[in-house]
């Protein structure tokens, strides 16, 4: 039984729930007119500015990408430039010795005693010598030659099987051309570079001895040294072997051993990119004439570090715009709608009431024309409420007057009272209280002629009638109430709940379970809400119209009665509100504005 009772409980304040709250699950996706105005220009300015954003960005890392390439370039272009500069140079050095007649002459005649070759050891000696003074960077000036007749001294002039087998070869291969590879020192284990040549010039099938100029090392490395600056340079031969580097350390070793890129480079020049130990790196290659290969070596990311930099400027520029163009767009579209939202605002005095507004524009504008036309419609509507307005007040006050004076006040108190008194007499308290009821509730309602009430008489007088109809219906009515005390003392013109209440006994009772009814009082800002909420059988939407729709022939303060002198006395802001659903209930609210008695 408990246990039924309570889930009645459960579905009435569901009910009530449902009735008060029918908007809840709805979202409001609607916009005023500065977010509008405010989202409008923010697409419309940050669509370009990104995209102009976006173009700088790529354009201006492709610049720098393009730009650093062709920096590279311009560097491996320079260093090939130097590096055939100083070998052209060596070469014409050698070519004084090649083209020599009498160096060949001393080379080629058989000497039976030692005197006989001291002229050509003079000329040769003296003739090196002078070119190993002139150049610091000759290490050394050797001429091999089969001619077992002339004297070798151990320096200038060797014997053909003291010369490096594949010196010998590959000299004798060129027939007459320049020749370099690099070798090293057998005592200080240092590396040079060597320039030779078979000294065939007279006599291209016979050669008559080969040249060999021992280059330092450094003289290469020197071309390089202040280009390895953030990057990696190599001259390598054609197998491959560092000739030269940055980094000394790696002279004589295999470049292939350090970067798998043999297949690349086998071009004469090119550039590409490569996976090195997980890191991307850059390579951009040239073969000189010798036969070498300049290659140059950057990581990607250092590459990029230019671009990167741009980049980063870019990002925080724009980022900056943006925020420039929003907090522009927000200064321009408040300057726009500050003048509607006054208009909106005066609109909205209108609206409670007030028709004394005029709004001041010293602009021509659309706005400017629309303030004008708001003045001029404000100033016809309050010569309107003179004449309508004012005149239906009157009426209204003198039909109630009208049926006030159809009452006799001092005869039905005094009838009351008597039957009261008889009803003493016979003991029957049911008719005393009934009576009793009555009497209270008409002098609340008839009020000495007066339409004004306190909040909490116009409470009382409900409770009168419904003690009255409790009688009636017997155990049919559970009242609720929900009652702000802190509001009885404001004022309400009177009989603006009692008619709902009966409405709710007279057509919302369609069972023997009864009904609830609730009767709420609170503050809703500068306004009081009263609210009678039942769970009766409710209505359709047809029948709620019907009940809302002034008929001529409708007595009695009923729901359009209500609504009227509500308006007619606050504004047409204020009235009744019903929301009803079959089968569910009814939930009917009346506002109007917190005002004392003095202030009505």
């Amino acid at each position: 039984m408990n246990i039924e009772k309570t889930y009645k409980k459960l579905q009435f304040w569901n009910k009530v729930y449902a009735i008060t709250n029918p908007g809840r699950n709805r979202l409001n996706f609607n916009f005023n007119l500065k977010k509008k105005f405010f989202l409008i220009f923010l697409v419309s300015s940050i669509i370009p500015i990104t995209s102009f954003i976006a173009y700088s960005y790529f354009s201006t890392r492709d610049l720098i990408t393009k730009q650093s390439y062709s920096s590279l370039n311009e560097t491996l272009n320079q260093i090939n430039l130097n590096i055939e500069n100083r070998l052209e140079y060596y070469h014409k050095l050698s070519d004084s010795l090649y083209m020599d007649s009498q160096l060949r002459n001393y080379l080629s005649n058989n000497y039976l005693e030692a005197f006989y070759y001291l002229d050509a050891f003079n000329y040769i000696n003296s003739t090196l010598s002078t070119m190993l003074t002139l150049n610091s960077k000759i290490q050394g000036i050797t001429i091999y030659t089969d001619n077992k007749t002339f004297y070798s001294d151990g320096v200038f002039v060797k014997y053909m099987e003291d010369i490096p087998e594949r010196v010998k070869q590959e000299a004798l291969q060129a027939a007459g051309d320049t020749i370099y590879m690099q070798l090293q020192d057998e005592e200080s284990l240092d590396y040079h570079i060597t320039l030779a040549r078979s000294l065939s010039y007279f006599s291209l099938t016979h050669p008559y001895g080969i040249l060999t100029i021992n280059i330092d090392n450094d003289e290469i490395y020197s071309l390089i040294k202040q280009e390895s600056v953030n990057k990696s340079i190599y001259i390598i031969d054609e197998s491959g072997t560092i000739i030269t580097a940055g980094d000394k350390e790696m002279v004589s070793q295999s470049l292939y051993d350090t970067f798998p890129i043999e297949d690349q480079l086998q071009a004469s020049s090119g550039r590409f990119e490569e996976d090195i130990d997980g890191q991307k790196c850059f390579f951009l290659f040239k073969q000189l004439s010798n036969g070498w290969k300049s290659v140059i070596t950057v990581p990607y990311s250092q590459l990029m570090e230019d671009a990167e930099k741009s980049t980063e400027r870019i990002i925080w520029i724009s980022i900056l715009t943006i925020a420039a163009s929003i907090i522009l767009i927000h200064i321009t579209t408040k300057l726009i709608t500050k003048r509607i939202e006054q208009l909106l605002q005066q609109i909205r005095k209108v609206e409670r009431g007030d028709f004394e507004v005029s709004i001041q524009s010293t602009s021509r504008d659309e706005i400017a024309q629309l303030s004008f036309a708001f003045n001029k419609m404000a100033s016809k509507i309050q010569e309107l409420i003179h004449d309508v307005y004012v005149k239906e007040i009157s009426m209204k006050e003198a039909e109630l007057t009208t049926l006030q004076a159809q009452i006799n006040p001092h005869f039905l108190y005094n009838t009351l009272a008597s039957i009261s008194s008889l009803a003493i007499k016979e003991g029957d308290m049911q008719v005393y209280q009934m009576v009793n009821h009555l009497s209270k509730y008409y002098r609340i309602s008839l009020n000495k002629g007066k339409r004004i009430i306190l909040i909490e008489q116009e409470i009382n007088l409900v409770k009168n009638y419904i003690s009255i109809q409790e009688i009636r219906f017997k155990g049919m009515l559970r009242m609720h109430y929900d009652l702000d005390e802190t509001l009885f003392q404001l004022s309400t013109i009177k009989l603006i709940l009692q008619p709902f209440v009966e409405n709710c006994i007279n057509h919302a009772i369609w069972n023997e379970s009864g009904i609830n009814i609730i009767v709420k009082l609170k503050s809703y800002g500068d306004d009081i809400l009263l609210q009678i909420i039942d769970d009766g059988m409710g209505m359709t939407p047809a029948n709620l119209e019907k009940a809302l729709k002034k008929t001529s022939n409708n007595s009695g303060y009923g729901i359009n009665n209500v609504d009227e002198r509500i308006k007619l006395t606050y504004g047409e802001s204020y009235g009744v509100e019903i929301f009803s659903r079959l089968g569910i209930g009814t939930s009917v609210t009346v506002r109007i504005p917190k005002m004392k008695i003095y202030e009505v």
